[in-house]
């Protein structure tokens, strides 16, 4: 059998060969039954869009994809929130993006979704896009596997992954300044609110939970289980998180929540329960969002460098996409916190690094 082409595909699935193009070129433009249909048809005669288009084409597209690599599609998958990471992540790329006249594109694909990533395939198999930002939460994240076989221009934003250009938080050191913070201000109960999603934790939580741990050994401290709580990444997730803390018989003295949305919740719950901050328990957040200076108490928090990771995985990506930096000349840093120090702790005191 012969290469199959996209008029192959149209007369296996039923529809005109300008559908078909339009799934590899536009998805989001298809309705999804018919896109599954045409993506079947795909599958089933094993096609592959021509890489002749890229070979041929004379200017780049001075185009990146920012691709959210998700376990499961958000219950609002019509856009970006901005006061979540995502959106918040999305808006600094396109800042950047913009001052150096590169269009950004935004996907999502979903692991748990069989065509998931044969939609981001085509922005590759097309040339639509010159490379691609990745955002993903595990190692073994297979659209990482498809751009390290297909050779394409990537960058990992916020995941430490060998073998790729990386630009990554210090997950560790920012939990371990923050307990240290909180030990010397008189804390020797502290509650580690373990960020998941379905159940699971991403390597950077346990980072984090790594510098939890020795900065209790360090302090001289016990580990305890039941102060190390499973919490989502939402400020009701906190809420409900902390009532069910305080409804023990022995509170902690600290809360160290796993975002800054998260720690709203912690807060309005101690509120609601009439627990005073930080008299009876500290709380420290994690991301200095705006709104972390203006809640009441202000809420301590961990500085991210958001801004010069992004200034720096923009870099990167163009060098390897212009072919300045060859893709085994690996460009991967480590960006350091600061804690920015509130009311919600009680203690006073410059930035800590």
């Amino acid at each position: 059998m012969g290469q199959m082409t996209i008029k192959d595909v149209a007369r296996r699935a039923g529809v005109s060969f300008q559908t078909v193009s339009l799934v590899l070129n536009h998805p989001e433009k298809v309705a999804r039954t018919t896109r599954e249909t045409i993506e079947a048809a795909m599958r089933d005669l094993d096609f592959v869009p021509s890489l002749a288009a890229r070979s041929l084409r004379k200017k780049p597209s001075r185009s990146i994809a920012c691709v959210f690599s998700v376990g499961a599609r958000p219950d609002d998958a019509s856009g970006p929130v901005p006061e979540t990471d995502e959106g918040v992540l999305l808006q600094t790329f396109a800042h950047v993006t913009d001052q150096h006249g590169y269009t950004l594109i935004h996907r999502r694909w979903c692991r748990d979704e069989p065509d998931g990533l044969s939609r981001i395939n085509g922005l590759v198999s097309e040339a639509r896009v010159d490379g691609i930002v990745v955002f993903g939460d595990r190692p073994d994240d297979p659209l990482v596997a498809m751009l390290q076989a297909k050779r394409f221009p990537f960058v990992v934003f916020g995941l430490d992954l060998p073998g790729a250009h990386c630009a990554i938080r210090a997950e560790r050191d920012a939990v371990h300044a923050a307990m240290g913070h909180l030990i010397r201000a008189g804390s020797r109960s502290i509650c580690f609110f373990r960020g998941e999603r379905h159940g699971r934790s991403s390597p950077a939580v346990a980072e984090r939970f790594r510098g939890y741990r020795e900065a209790l050994a360090e302090a001289g401290l016990p580990l305890r289980d039941d102060l190390v709580v499973p919490c989502g990444w939402t400020s009701e997730s906190g809420h409900r998180a902390t009532l069910d803390l305080l409804d023990r018989p022995a509170r902690p003295d600290a809360i160290l929540a796993a975002d800054d949305r998260v720690a709203l919740g912690v807060l309005k719950a101690l509120h609601d329960r009439g627990v005073r901050v930080p008299e009876a328990i500290r709380v420290v957040g994690f991301g200095n969002r705006v709104q972390s200076a203006y809640t009441i108490p202000s809420l301590t928090s961990i500085e991210v460098p958001t801004l010069e990771m992004v200034r720096f995985a923009f870099a990167t990506l163009v060098e390897v996409i212009e072919g300045t930096r060859a893709s085994d000349d690996l460009a991967q840093r480590l960006f350091p916190t600061r804690l920015v120090v509130r009311d919600s702790t009680g203690v006073a005191g410059p930035p800590q690094h």
